[in-house]
């Protein structure tokens, strides 16, 4: 199985494309890898498992699905799906959380960000989960602007910055939807474990840029939680460690045990925050806000261009 959404990972001609297949339920594989690093959800509870094999790594979704990755990121082997685990459950756990992953692995850099296109360039949005990132960029798609990624955002190094087109749509909650005014006939279900909605604006012929550009700025969102009426929406300046740090903690990272991964990482990052303005943006925790937020970013981005 050979996904669009792979379109981001087919940059090197030595690796060619990556290759993905998925095994029938009643079909186990056992797998005894040694486990190096876990993320948990916010209770506690294990969300994903990495482990290394001799020829790979495992991605282990506790009571969901593991995924068999080889060491060069090329073949992907989905095996072990519970049985109430849904085919959209698992695409979704494959191009949302495996393949952001998948990219390091390849040599290449991706930061957990949602991106749209603009005249002066892509514009980058990351943060924390809740942050806002998915909602601001609906408001920028549906005043015509169009999407890039939602929470991964591939870049490359070339003359200047360049930022990778992902997948036409954007995962929103419930809340999000009613709050930008999404139309609920282009609704999708993400997966079987969240109520998340998969929504792709369908009215107008330039919603999604397909074509890899300049990455013009990127924004570190921050929410103000405050009991004023209308706080303000603010576009700071950071310092160039500041900026360094905020790319390293929205960079993906497969191996982290792979210090030669991390050096490298580190280095690239360090000349996109060099290259890239890396601004931090305090927005209202309102949707009533969202257009004051866009029309702040668009002045902002008038105001100058990447180096």
């Amino acid at each position: 199985m050979l996904l669009p959404e792979l379109a981001m990972l087919q940059s090197s001609p030595r690796r060619g494309v990556v290759h993905v297949s998925l095994l029938r339920r009643l079909q186990r594989l056992h797998l005894d890898p040694r486990w190096y690093l876990r993320s948990r959800q916010p209770g506690g509870k294990t969300w994903l498992r990495y482990g290394k094999t001799q020829s790979g790594y495992v991605l282990s979704f506790p009571n969901i699905a593991d995924f068999v990755v080889d060491r060069f990121g090329s073949e992907i082997v989905c095996c072990n799906a519970n049985g109430d685990a849904t085919i959209q459950t698992i695409r979704h756990l494959l191009i949302d959380q495996v393949l952001p992953l998948v990219v390091n692995l390849r040599g290449r850099e991706a930061l957990h960000a949602t991106a749209v296109a603009t005249q002066q360039g892509m514009c980058a949005f990351t943060g924390l989960a809740g942050s806002g990132k998915s909602p601001l960029a609906a408001s920028f798609v549906l005043s015509g602007y169009p999407l890039v990624c939602d929470d991964c955002l591939a870049i490359a190094e070339r003359k200047t910055i360049m930022a990778l087109p992902g997948y036409p749509g954007l995962r929103l909650w419930d809340d999000s939807i009613r709050g930008v005014g999404a139309i609920s006939r282009n609704l999708k279900p993400v997966a079987g474990y969240t109520t998340k909605s998969r929504w792709k604006n369908q009215s107008r012929r330039a919603d999604f840029c397909s074509t890899t550009r300049r990455l013009a700025r990127i924004y570190l969102l921050k929410r103000a939680r405050s009991n004023k009426r209308s706080p303000r929406v603010l576009i700071q300046e950071l310092s160039p460690g500041e900026a360094l740090m905020g790319l390293v903690k929205a960079a993906y990272r497969f191996d982290i045990t792979d210090t030669a991964m991390l050096k490298r990482q580190f280095h690239f990052l360090a000349r996109v925050a060099e290259r890239v303005p890396v601004k931090r943006l305090v927005m209202p925790d309102d949707f009533s806000a969202l257009a004051d937020v866009k029309q702040a970013v668009l002045r902002d981005l008038s105001e100058g261009t990447a180096r």
